[in-house]
């Protein structure tokens, strides 16, 4: 022991303590020693020496040993205390052996002394280290046990030949359980399981036992109030020391709320993609039905205007040639206006050229609108994007473009396509009439642009007012792409 040990020694006798030092010295004990006569000064010593062994004779003039350990107990009851006399029996000293004190030493063997003492400093190390640990395995358990409640995790083993469950106390709360109610049958386990998932639970216990393998699974539980709890059980085969299978051992978890949440999420991604669907199919519809007024109300008319003009031309030899020009030139109309039609329905080819094909879109406007259009790029990279997100924006563009031509009355526009870090902005704004958001709703063009943002992660903004003009911000991600939701194969009942 590199450290000094302390002893107390309560001895009124010179000549004792003479020879209780020279055995002492002799023990090899580095130590230091506080020398008591009395009860006060005994009282003082263990609160302010705090000794590591005590040393107390039987008798003194004004005070007595049984006295001292008495006052032992109630100060320092681990400190180990020997007493060291001649006046002691051996019958008396088993009787204060067995009340607590650590050992006797009888003055005409003072020889034992050294190694009574050393004993009692190590049995008392030991105890220390016994109890720390003690103490660690304690609070280690404790933690263990808030850890398993926060995570809703627990853990279990089962014997293969009594086919008894020793469940934690979070296992039997997860199951519906009191704490400590932690043996139970597979019986009970079974009857607890969901009606309709007890026949997954007994195929696998009985395939570990036939093929010994480790198995994961996930059941539910009916609680005696109607709920439905979600289970996670892992399990591992427990083996003996002759390597023979004895039973299983593993974690319960109570998931829940995460396979509710999941569930609610693949509903909620089930009615968005709905929602972006059923906004497709509107738009598509709105499309035809405008593809075929434009070919009743218009192509159909100039056709009518044509025919008529080439009758009118067989039985007049006079305007004939008149007849046929208005033919001609009619016919040259339907022939554009189909046209027309026809850049506004086409993909810009399976290869999209955004930035091309967005002019091209422009410069046939312009064309046939009195209207100023500019397009901006700012560190906009083309050949970043994917085929299809090209090809939506392009869609984006051609129908906010068509919303202002038809319904904006704007004489200038401007399109700005700019990229942030993985998402790429575009903007459209014009100096037309505008209006206010809070008293109108989007159409069926604004709808379609919302859902081919959804469709990137993105995000729609718009800012308006009466008389000052529209402003439509898109953001779109450049990686990501919703994909149809993987539905879980257990969904709540």
């Amino acid at each position: 022991m590199n450290a000094k040990t302390k002893i107390l020694i309560a001895e009124h006798d010179a000549s004792d303590l003479e020879l209780i030092q020279y055995e002492l010295n002799n023990s090899g004990l580095i130590y230091v020693s506080e020398i008591v006569q009395n009860e006060k000064g005994f009282t003082n010593a263990l609160n302010y020496f705090i000794p590591d062994v005590i040393l107390s004779d039987f008798s003194f003039p004004a005070f007595d040993g049984p006295a001292a350990f008495k006052i032992r107990q109630a100060i320092a009851p681990d400190t180990p205390f020997i007493f060291v006399s001649g006046a002691i029996g051996e019958e008396k000293s088993i009787e204060l052996i067995k009340i607590g004190v650590t050992d006797y030493v009888l003055k005409g063997k003072l020889f034992t002394l050294n190694f009574k003492v050393i004993r009692a400093l190590r049995e008392t190390n030991d105890r220390k280290i016994k109890l720390k640990a003690e103490q660690e395995l304690k609070l280690s358990e404790g933690r263990l046990v808030r850890a398993q409640q926060l995570a809703h995790i627990g853990h279990w083993e089962m014997n293969f030949s009594s086919k008894d469950i020793k469940w934690s106390d979070e296992v039997c709360r997860i199951h519906g359980l009191l704490p400590g109610q932690n043996l139970q049958s597979l019986e009970t386990w079974q009857s607890l399981v969901h009606p309709e998932d007890r026949s997954l639970i007994c195929k696998n216990i009985e395939s570990v036992e036939d093929c010994l393998h480790d198995f994961s699974i996930q059941y539910r539980i009916l609680l005696e109030d109607g709920r439905i709890k979600y289970i996670n059980c892992e399990s591992k085969t427990e083996f003996n020391s002759d390597g023979k299978a004895i039973g299983l051992y593993g974690t319960a978890q109570d998931v829940t709320k995460t396979v509710i949440l999941e569930t609610r999420l693949v509903n909620e991604m089930r009615s968005k993609q709905s929602e972006i669907m059923a906004a497709v199919l509107t738009a598509q519809e709105n499309e035809r039905s405008e593809i075929g007024r434009e070919l009743h109300d218009n192509l159909n008319q100039i056709l009518g205007a044509t025919k008529l003009y080439i009758e009118l031309a067989k039985r007049d030899q006079t305007d004939m040639q008149m007849l046929l020009k208005k033919s001609t030139d009619c016919i040259a109309d339907v022939m554009d206006k189909i046209r027309g039609i026809s850049k506004t329905l086409a993909s810009p080819g399976k290869q999209v050229d955004l930035i091309n094909s967005i002019k091209n879109l422009l410069a046939d406007l312009t064309m046939a609108h009195p209207i100023h259009i500019q397009l901006r790029e700012s560190n906009f990279k083309e050949k970043l994007l994917g085929e299809k997100l090209k090809l939506n924006i392009f869609r984006i563009v051609q129908e906010q473009l068509n919303n202002i031509v038809k319904h904006s009355q704007a004489t200038n526009a401007i399109i700005k396509l700019s990229r942030d870090a993985h998402e790429v902005i575009l903007q459209i704004s014009d100096n037309g009439t505008g209006y206010d958001p809070l008293n109108k709703t989007g159409g069926v063009g604004i709808q379609n642009i919302r859902s081919r943002a959804e469709l990137y992660n993105g995000t729609v903004t718009i800012v308006s007012k009466p008389g000052k003009g529209y402003s439509l911000k898109v953001t779109m991600s450049m990686t990501l792409f919703m994909s149809k939701p993987q539905l879980q194969k257990t969904e709540p009942a």
